[in-house]
């Protein structure tokens, strides 16, 4: 599978250090996903024209400004494996907790405070962007499939979240 247009458009501002854009990109933190006008140059384009439809973008926007807050390289990794990462911070497995039981309303925010938090670990926990991004396109999916893999990928059979934490230098 090919990686996204806007995942590609957002490594190509991370690579030029864009700070204009990135800050652009913020503007859209903390409010509905596509509410902040600043950050339409850099997604409209990038979102294919079958989710292009009102309330189907959403996922674009909240990715594109979710990447601006901590746009690290190197992730391998659902946002369970991301927060398995984040090893014994004391909020980890709760802010966790709450972000899979999130609508689509709680998503921003929860989504937020987990990227925030892998950002300011020593090293900075890096998220799969266009994995986060394929996933959020099926947040609503009724069987809650990403959900499950999200928690199949914190607390699955092989690994204990705390104790790979501190064994893997990722």
């Amino acid at each position: 599978m090919s990686e996204p247009a806007l995942i590609t458009h957002l490594k190509q501002l991370r690579s030029r250090d864009d700070r204009g854009a990135l800050a652009a990109l913020r503007r859209g933190l903390g409010r509905t996903p596509g509410a902040a006008a600043a950050t339409f140059p850099h997604v409209a384009p990038y979102v294919p024209t079958s989710d292009s439809r009102e309330g189907r973008d959403w996922p674009y926007y909240l990715t594109a400004s979710l990447f601006s807050l901590h746009p690290a390289a190197g992730a391998r990794g659902d946002m369970g494996w991301t927060c398995r990462r984040l090893g014994e911070h004391p909020s980890a497995e709760k802010r966790f907790q709450a972000l899979l039981a999130s609508d689509r309303t709680q998503l921003p925010t929860r989504l937020r405070q987990i990227v925030a938090l892998a950002r300011s670990q020593d090293a900075g926990v890096p998220v799969d962007w266009a994995l986060l991004l394929q996933h959020l396109r099926h947040w609503d999916n009724p069987d809650g499939w990403v959900q499950r893999s999200w928690a199949r990928s914190y607390w699955g059979p092989s690994s204990n979240p705390h104790t790979e934490a501190s064994s893997t230098s990722d």
